[in-house]
């Protein structure tokens, strides 16, 4: 098993490297020219998407969501489908981040202010892949997690340094296919190990060494209510609709054509996907207790010893396809901040030195970050409440062909994304107090906008 993780891991960087000859400039590094076909943007987004914090963070909610841990990937499906009709006009604003949007759409201010913010909350959504990639080591090595979060990180931050965003479009489509490949053998090597449960979703058989549990059902249960659901629509599902990482897939697509049927195919696959996770979180129940990832031990249990290798580069995949994505959009973001006004692709070669080196810094930050906490969904939805309190609207608002004054959008930014973190923050109290705070940020956030708007002349 080791031998073949290894072995893996040393494929992607010979991929990584070899696609250093294709590395002349910043637009190589960054969006790989602008030349993604329609497979290559749609395997990037699916394998982005499916990242650990959506797979494994997802699965090991089972024993409070159960089948409605589906809901992080229909969420996700909703929130692509609301980008389409917007992707004409982002590929037309946008040229290698966010910030580069959002300076077109507001000017140089709010362009700014989104530099320092998203990165900041981004940090967290890298610092969450590490954390489920630790946890899968764990899993399957006898490593402890301080030792697994030092080695995983440092493969996926030397393999995004490598090889940019060449590297990882060429391997983002095969990440793909192995890690809808190796949930679907899950899927199956339960059915046919507990066929009962089929039948008896709320009355789990047991297997020797199984603990008896009844999973919480989907769509809505005790522990995920309907107010639940319209949360991570706001807080997770918005950022399919205005993220940072959705933007730099749509970026380096060949066209705006290219981008819309990308985006279209990846929302159709997360739909069977969603089912998948929201069965194996029922599943898992089964596992109360188990040390590392949940996943790896629904598959070390249920699927036969020769297929536990393709489990194992499956979900080795689940992690890389998305941390190596996310460091990269954040790093980038950074870099814009020292970037001079230059054109020509001839002087933009001057910062890729610059660029791998934010890189570096960006990744060892979040590793620490990791280090000190190990919850995978906590760590995201954190770091995705303050991004999307912050930014869905603006974003959303600029590419509906509105405009506000730049110090109502800094405003609406800042004050969206504190009122989004304290909601995440504070202590649980009586009431709904939490959610209150976290929706005010949206609605505080729409309204400066509105105070702030341009009539168009």
């Amino acid at each position: 098993m080791t031998i073949v993780l290894v072995l893996y891991m040393v494929a992607l960087m010979a991929i990584a490297v070899r696609s250093t000859r294709n590395i002349k400039s910043i637009p190589d590094f960054f969006v790989a020219r602008k030349g993604a076909s329609t497979l290559a943007v749609a395997g990037s987004l699916v394998a982005t998407i499916l990242g650990g914090s959506a797979i494994i963070g997802a699965i090991d909610t089972g024993s409070k969501m159960g089948g409605a841990a589906a809901w992080f990937m229909l969420s996700g499906a909703i929130g692509l489908l609301a980008l389409l009709p917007l992707t004409q006009r982002a590929y037309a604003l946008g040229r290698y981040s966010l910030p580069d949007l959002i300076e077109n759409m507001y000017g140089k201010g709010p362009r700014l202010v989104a530099s320092f913010v998203i990165p900041l909350a981004w940090i967290g959504i890298v610092a969450a892949q590490i954390i489920a990639s630790a946890k899968l080591l764990q899993s399957f090595t006898s490593l402890n997690y301080n030792a697994a979060a030092l080695i995983s990180a440092a493969i996926f931050i030397l393999y995004t340094i490598a090889g940019g965003q060449y590297s990882i479009l060429r391997t983002d489509f095969l990440q793909a296919l192995l890690i809808i490949a190796g949930l679907a053998t899950i899927v199956v090597c339960t059915f046919c190990n507990t066929p009962d449960l089929v039948v008896h979703s709320s009355a789990f058989n047991t297997a020797p060494g199984f603990a008896l549990n009844t999973a919480p059902a989907f769509p809505f249960n005790a522990n995920f209510a309907p107010l639940d659901l319209l949360l991570l629509l706001l807080t997770y599902g918005t950022t399919f609709t205005a993220g940072p990482d959705m933007f730099s897939r749509i970026f380096c697509a060949r066209d705006a054509k290219t981008a819309r049927k990308a985006i279209f195919a990846a929302a159709l696959v997360l739909i069977p996907v969603a089912a998948t996770i929201g069965y194996l979180a029922a599943f898992g129940v089964r596992f109360e207790g188990v040390p590392g990832a949940r996943i790896t031990s629904i598959a070390q249990n249920v699927v036969p010893a020769p297929l536990l290798p393709l489990i194992a580069l499956s979900l080795l995949s689940v992690v890389l396809s998305s941390a190596d994505t996310t460091l990269l959009s954040s790093s980038v973001i950074i870099c814009g901040l020292f970037r001079k006004k230059e054109s020509g692709e001839q002087n933009e070669s001057k910062p890729l030195f610059k660029a791998r080196l934010v890189i570096l810094v960006n990744g060892c930050i979040a590793t620490l970050l990791a280090l000190h906490f190990t919850d995978i969904i906590g760590t995201l939805l954190l770091a995705l409440a303050v991004y999307a309190g912050a930014f869905t609207v603006p974003v959303l608002w600029g590419l509906a062909g509105m405009r506000s004054k730049p110090i109502f959008v800094n405003l609406a930014i800042i004050a969206g994304g504190l009122l989004a973190l304290a909601g995440k923050l504070i202590p649980a109290t009586t009431g709904h107090t939490k959610d209150a705070i976290l929706i005010a940020a949206f609605v505080v956030n729409a309204l400066l906008l509105t105070c702030g708007k341009i009539k168009k002349t």
